[in-house]
């Protein structure tokens, strides 16, 4: 009898220990906290961490307009605010500025394109 009475407060001792623990995990996992978390359930971000992401989007942009065949990317800016693309600067030919917006709109993060781009009769 006494070895039962022994067991259950074993018992008792370990759930009240490992209670707060597990409540503490659903509750992350209910708020999109923890390693398996999506971006759609994050607090929002700090102005610091959304021009950082704002950067590395204008980045990957400018990586594939130089990467694109038939489009001279060179003189070509890319401004990013919230997946808000703003594409301004110079192409040689008409055909480059459809180009420069369809290679934007391609990227991973890019909401939407407005472009304010120029010909220009000078090469670099």
């Amino acid at each position: 009898m006494e070895q039962m009475k022994l067991i259950i407060a074993i018992f008792l001792i370990v759930g009240l220990l490992t209670a707060p623990l597990t409540h503490a995990q659903s509750n992350q996992a209910a708020s999109g906290g923890g390693h398996g978390s999506s971006t759609a359930m994050a607090a929002p971000q700090s102005k610091k961490a959304a021009r950082a992401v704002d950067r590395a989007l204008s980045k990957k942009i400018l990586k594939a307009l130089t990467r694109t065949k038939g489009l001279n990317g060179t003189r070509i800016f890319v401004k990013a605010s919230d997946g808000d693309i703003a594409l301004s600067g110079t192409v040689l030919e008409t055909s480059q500025i459809s180009l420069a917006i369809k290679t934007a709109q391609a990227v991973d993060g890019v909401k939407s394109v407005r472009e304010a781009l120029r010909l220009t009769t000078q090469p670099e």
